[in-house]
């Protein structure tokens, strides 16, 4: 994993500790980054870029056969009843591919791999960052990774192109996407977009916000839709009259910069509009959830046991923002902090709350992101809502691994 400074001191949406590291077309090069902690970890940078390299964050500047005779003989540790898991080198090897780059969004996931809840499930999980440039469904139908993180509006879209992967855990209950809008523009809700330049990521970051426009009753095609770059510079510098933003990220970056929503700053959230949109859920292949249904059982045990612990208290919330700035040095560690803060909110919102468990996916939530996607263009009709989740893995989640307790 290559770090560096980021391109610009204002919010950088994949620039918080990462920097695109190029190498050569269709190559992918994993670099080990080893800690001290009872746990090694394994972050692989993905990509369609051209060199590779390594910091010396990461204690070593090679990548020779030392390194992986050392990997293959990881210690085995000692759990908490005093017994020893199996050795790193026994443990099945699985690829999961985040969201986005290395930031607090992923901090469950990290501490899934710290605190050994993955190993205690027999699994070896080497983290990859999202970026960009990475598009988990083809990484998953390459058998470049076993699992991934996507909202549900990106199932769809990838099984509607052949790929047939399936939603097998829910992070969060809401998308966590809003645009925030400049005062002076006089936009105050999505039915004053005519005639405006909006910033939207593309590939699947746009479909809430357009959904909510139609539904306002603007016309698509009378708002001026621009990829927005990653990063919030083009929001600075007046080239969008809105940006889109995260609530956990670009959000506190603008307010950073001096925006205070009610004065100079406009928030439009498509659930304002009632539009409910599910977020980060845990996706895989069909062909991995019916022939290894025990590892994806891990996988979802982990994950939400990982988040459990996280948002149970304010000191684990700090260690859970810290395993991502170790992995990212660069990364401001109190961002990194309200990010998790806004994640764990974010898990608790709809079906959870009613539940008081996390990690549920509802049938009515999907329904309601894949009709968005499909208001928008990117989903034709007749899509099967069902065959793009499965329930069953996280009613096999042990309930204290899902409580919500914060």
């Amino acid at each position: 994993m290559t770090i560096t400074q980021p391109l610009s001191r204002t919010g950088q949406r994949c620039w918080l500790g990462i920097i695109r590291v190029p190498f050569e077309e269709g190559k992918r090069v994993t670099a080990q980054l080893r800690k001290s902690r009872k746990l090694s970890r394994a972050i692989s940078t993905v990509g369609l870029l051209s060199a590779l390299t390594l910091i010396a964050a990461c204690g070593s500047d090679s990548t020779d056969s030392g390194d992986a005779s050392e990997e293959s003989t990881t210690s085995a540790e000692t759990t908490a009843e005093g017994e020893e898991t199996t050795e790193s080198a026994e443990l099945i090897k699985v690829r999961y591919v985040q969201p986005w780059v290395i930031q607090g969004e992923s901090a469950g996931q990290f501490a899934a791999v710290e605190q050994g809840y993955f190993a205690e499930e027999g699994l070896d999980v080497e983290i990859i960052p999202g970026g960009p440039d990475v598009r988990a469904g083809a990484l998953l139908a390459a058998g470049s990774a076993e699992f991934a993180v996507m909202n549900p509006s990106g199932v769809y879209t990838n099984r509607q192109e052949g790929i047939p992967i399936k939603g097998v855990g829910g992070i969060n209950q809401a998308d966590g996407l809003l645009l925030v809008c400049k005062k002076e523009t006089g936009i105050t809700g999505f039915g004053d977009l005519s005639g405006k330049k909006i910033g939207v990521w593309i590939g699947g970051g746009e479909a809430g916000m357009q959904a909510a426009t139609v539904q306002a009753g603007v016309a698509l095609d009378s708002v001026e839709w621009l990829p927005q770059k990653f990063s919030m510079e083009e929001f600075f510098q007046d080239a969008f009259d809105c940006a889109s933003a995260t609530e956990w990220n670009e959000k506190h970056i603008v307010y950073k910069e001096g925006f205070v929503p009610g004065e100079n700053l406009v928030e439009l959230r498509p659930s304002d509009d009632g539009l409910f949109l599910p977020g980060d859920s845990i996706v895989a292949l069909e062909s991995t959830i019916a022939e290894k249904p025990e590892m994806v059982q891990g996988m979802i045990n982990g994950t939400l046991r990982g988040w459990q612990w996280v948002c149970s208290s304010e000191e684990n919330r700090r260690t859970g923002a810290q395993y991502t700035v170790d992995a990212a040095p660069d990364l401001d560690l109190e961002l990194q902090v309200i990010q998790v803060n806004e994640m764990c909110n974010l898990m608790t919102l709809g079906p959870a709350a009613e539940a008081g468990l996390i990690g549920d996916m509802v049938q009515s939530s999907w329904q309601t992101a894949a009709d968005a996607t499909a208001s928008i263009g990117l989903l034709e009709a007749p899509y099967d809502v069902p065959a793009g989740f499965t329930d069953q893995f996280v009613a096999n989640v042990p309930p204290a691994y899902r409580e919500i307790t914060w």
